[in-house]
């Protein structure tokens, strides 16, 4: 559970412990305990897929260990990626037309590698590699747009953000680039200022993406579309050429 307590954030553990903090940085998952108590109105929203993962030991002679490679069929898809110790990460999914399932949280791994089984090589070696126990079920979630990212002295990072599909690891991805941002902004601004300076942003786009009057709302799409590329391209630029120094204390 989380509330505020004046300018302070304070935090209660699962074992009853309460702590008072000045910043609480929530990176606990989608399902965030802080989000859930600080924005009870937020709401996790099921994407219409479930995911079976596990990691397989040895290598397929013939797939290239540089590629992460995604194979589709009819309602499902498959990836395979090459991991350290010459072993393979798999992720294969289904649509479902509900959370829960039960059939498919229950589905074994013989279950899997029959809903699979159409599938070119080295997908069925890879699925007779993988141990049985190993294997991980998920519903596939991502979340509503959140009005800001921060309340009071706690901000949201991650998933507890902007959940999003696992597709490409957005999710992981994302989480790191909101840590260097607000590094960042610890880095050379003042607590409370950086942390308006996130909820500033975060409101900004989110109010100019969900505008709603149908007048306004055209004229912003023709808006987009008349940017000039090259405008948009140095902006990704900035993104990507971001040097961010390390961080020191900000008064």
């Amino acid at each position: 559970d989380a509330r505020q307590v004046g300018e302070n954030i304070a935090l209660r553990f699962a074992n009853g412990e309460i702590v008072e903090s000045e910043l609480v940085l929530a990176c606990d998952g989608i399902h965030s305990a802080v989000r859930r108590a600080l924005f009870p109105q937020s709401r996790e929203h099921f994407a219409r897929y479930t995911c079976w993962r596990a990691i397989a030991p040895g290598f397929p002679q013939g797939m290239d260990p540089t590629r992460l490679t995604e194979s589709w069929g009819a309602g499902k898809r498959i990836g395979l990626a090459a991991i350290p110790g010459e072993r393979v990460y798999w992720f294969a999914c289904c649509g479902a037309n509900h959370r829960d399932d039960p059939k498919l949280a229950q589905a074994d791994l013989a279950e899997v590698q029959a809903m699979f089984s159409g599938f070119h090589e080295p997908v069925p070696e890879v699925l007779d590699r993988t141990p049985a126990d190993s294997l991980i079920w998920t519903d596939i979630l991502d979340l509503d747009p959140m009005p800001s990212f921060t309340h009071g002295r706690a901000v949201l990072l991650g998933d507890p953000a902007h959940a999003v599909t696992p597709d490409l690891g957005q999710g992981a991805g994302l989480a790191i680039e909101d840590a260097a941002v607000l590094a960042a902004l610890f880095g050379r601004l003042p607590t409370d200022r950086a942390i308006r300076e996130v909820a500033a942003e975060s409101r900004l786009y989110a109010k100019v993406a969900q505008w709603q009057n149908p007048l306004v709302v055209p004229l912003r799409n023709l808006l987009v579309k008349s940017i000039p590329e090259r405008f948009m391209d140095r902006q990704l630029e900035a993104v990507l050429d971001i040097d961010f120094e390390p961080v020191r204390n900000a008064a």
